[in-house]
């Protein structure tokens, strides 16, 4: 992640806060506030008022768990940006490891939830047979267990230090080990699930049209807005990423041009990491949003609703369609 390549207050004296910094403080400090209540308002949302959870749901209660893993780290992020890290390389270690295994399991939810949606629309009763509730555990575990694996690689990296000993900045064997890092962030943290999302709403784009249900077009909506917050938050952090593969790949060809290609990757890097954390914190205000009572806050009781009405919906669909539907479904 970018913020971990921030400089801070090196020499751990008070300084200024250079103005980049300063409004990375803020968005994170926003995102902390917002994120942290309107996560765990889900999780235990989820856990005290729905019983008999659909998948929809526990994907739901699995991403707000993600979410809220990364964004406990924030305040040490905060302070390290303002000043310098003082809290030892364990602790950085630590961080660095729960943000990517966060990155990556965040992503993946989101593209198991878009895909369900997809054979869900298409494919009613074939998922009723196969996506129990004990499959859907299983894949979230799978998906648990790959995110932490791939979150691997971010910590097996040397730190610089200041010359009080503190780290400050990642430190790469090479140009070539850094491109693999920003490979394997862009390509399997963004890129191939983009595609696969992109690939599952325009599959399902016709049959989503010709369905009649409230409740039905809430969930497709709001799982189209997670899928869409996410892009927009994480495109910016992964373009910069690309931005500086370019410049590492060039950097003997041609030097001037890696000079430029590192100049504009560093002029956006503070802002697009900020952004990426911001999607952490915006899934809540969009079930506030989705249970229509955003202006009310995030109150338990109006996250309740939107969730025992998603979940007694997706049970309804589980236990059998009309007619029609059964015998379009035959003729797949």
């Amino acid at each position: 992640m970018v913020l971990f390549n921030a400089t801070g207050g090196q020499n751990g004296t008070l300084q200024a806060i250079p103005v980049p910094n300063a409004v990375a403080c803020v968005v994170l400090s926003l995102a902390c506030l917002v994120g942290v209540p309107g996560n765990l308002i889900v999780i235990v949302t989820i856990l005290c008022n729905i019983k008999q959870r659909s998948s929809t749901i526990t994907l739901i209660l699995s991403l707000a768990v993600a979410d809220l893993v990364v964004l406990i780290t924030l305040p040490f992020w905060i302070y390290f940006l303002a000043d310098s890290w003082i809290f030892g390389i364990r602790l950085w270690q630590l961080t660095v490891y729960l943000i990517f295994t966060s990155m990556y399991a965040s992503v993946f939810f989101i593209t198991v939830l878009s895909v369900e949606r997809l054979v869900a629309a298409l494919y009613p009763f074939r998922l009723q047979k196969w996506w129990q509730r004990a499959a859907v555990r299983k894949v979230a575990a799978c998906v648990w267990i790959l995110a932490l694996l791939l979150a691997v690689p971010s910590v097996a990296v040397e730190l610089k230090f200041d010359e009080n000993g503190r780290p400050y900045q990642r430190a790469y064997s090479s140009d070539r080990h850094q491109i693999g890092l920003l490979l394997l962030e862009t390509l399997v943290g963004f890129l191939f699930p983009f595609i696969t999302l992109s690939i599952s709403y325009v599959s399902a784009s016709q049959r989503i049209k010709q369905m009649v249900s409230q409740r039905r077009n809430r969930s497709v909506k709001l799982i189209a807005g997670i899928v869409l917050a996410f892009a927009i938050c994480w495109f910016p952090y992964h373009a910069g990423n690309i931005v500086k593969i370019s410049s590492l790949s060039v950097k003997n060809s041609n030097p001037a041009l890696s000079q430029k290609l590192d100049k504009a990757y560093q002029s956006m890097k503070d802002a697009s990491g900020a952004l990426a954390f911001i999607s952490s914190s915006i899934n809540p205000i969009l079930y506030a949003f989705a249970a229509q009572n955003f202006k009310n806050g995030f109150k338990t009781s109006n996250f309740a609703k939107l969730f025992e009405q998603l979940n007694s919906f997706k049970e309804r669909v589980e236990k059998g369609m009309n007619d029609s539907e059964r015998r379009s479904e035959s003729r797949v």
